[in-house]
């Protein structure tokens, strides 16, 4: 059975429909001096991940690339090939969930997604003021995803206590033991192995999933996830089970300026401007998650390539073939290595 003490320390790990806030859930590896790294590939501090920058960078491949990876001249970041791999798409979020477009950089364009979003969401936009709208032969690529949801009862409030032996003290909700009964309807015991290693899932009315997983394990957020799959027992909330959650709140904004600057091989196109936000709150009610993704392009001019003499000589052994015009394989073919067919002076 779970008691206060077990439950006192959770560690929240969220995903949530492909799009959660996402604490400890790390696809990718740690951080190096607070700033976000290649290899994180779209996580602030190996915390915060969510799937709208993906889906902005899958339609510049399919849209810019013909659905070719994105590399960069000089060298492509390791956070690129990490989004390359396309390991998310739209196939994970229902429709009626995100908004994304694309199109050339002028104020008709950021009228009508402005326009767009307030029709499908009734919110406005943290990303596009932060775009340069002045820039010639540029061109956007857009994504908002937005999601409400409540639990199927409302969780007790908790006294506001210490996290992690922190100095401060949170807000918490939950079910302590003398809660009604009802707010069982709230939760679902995944796995329980020890005091320190179980996950549960929250239930809500709107059918998404919130996940929280503790552990002692160190990996990344993919295996974490997988790790929560692989061992799902599914059990009921005892009597003397306890749930102890923080409040959380979310406000971030993410600059990938690893992407920015360099031009996509094979292309006259870089990459100008590079962002995210994200906006995750949940309390004892239930939550929200507001995320926009922005990439923009800017066209170049190709340098020159500067005019060097070609030699086209055939004095070294050679091949030469003969086929009509409108014909796709050759009639004669013959390889010269020597002067045996050479007519000499």
């Amino acid at each position: 059975m779970q008691t206060k003490k077990f439950i006192s320390s959770l560690l929240i790990v969220f995903f949530a429909l492909g799009c959660f806030m996402l604490s400890g859930f790390t696809f990718f590896k740690k951080n190096i001096n607070n700033k976000p790294s290649a290899v994180q590939a779209q996580s602030i501090n190996n915390k915060v991940w969510c799937v709208t920058f993906q889906l902005v960078w899958n339609d510049v491949m399919d849209k810019v690339l013909n659905g070719n990876p994105i590399n960069f001249e000089g060298g492509t970041p390791q956070i690129a090939d990490e989004l390359n791999k396309r390991l998310y798409t739209k196939d994970i979020l229902n429709e009626n969930s995100y908004y994304i477009t694309n199109g050339k950089m002028n104020t008709k364009l950021k009228k009508e997604i402005e326009k767009a979003i307030w029709k499908k969401f009734k919110e406005k936009s943290d990303i596009l003021d932060m775009l340069n709208w002045g820039s010639k032969d540029s061109y956007l690529f857009y994504a908002m995803l937005k999601k409400d949801f409540n639990f199927i009862q409302i969780f007790d409030r908790y006294n506001p206590d210490t996290f992690n032996d922190s100095k401060e003290k949170v807000k918490y909700f939950g079910i302590k033991e003398k809660s009604d009964k009802k707010l069982d309807e709230n939760i679902m015991v995944l796995f329980y192995k020890s005091s320190d290693e179980y996950a549960v899932k929250l239930n809500t009315k709107e059918k998404e999933d919130v996940i929280l997983l503790r552990t002692s394990q160190d990996d990344n957020f993919e295996n974490l996830y997988k790790y929560v799959q692989d061992n799902m027992m599914f059990d009921e909330f005892g009597k003397k089970d306890t749930l102890k959650v923080p409040d959380i709140n979310v406000d971030e904004i993410i600059s990938y300026s690893d992407l920015c600057g360099k031009r996509i091989l094979g292309t006259n196109i870089l990459i100008s401007q590079a962002l995210q936000t994200i906006k995750f709150k949940m309390d004892n009610k239930g939550g929200s998650l507001k995320s926009e993704a922005a990439i923009a392009l800017m066209k170049t001019a190709l340098a020159p390539s500067p005019e060097r003499p070609r030699h086209f000589l055939f004095d070294k052994p050679f091949i030469l073939f003969l086929k009509e015009s409108e014909k796709d394989k050759p009639y004669y073919a013959m390889k010269i290595t020597d002067t045996k067919y050479l007519v000499k002076e």
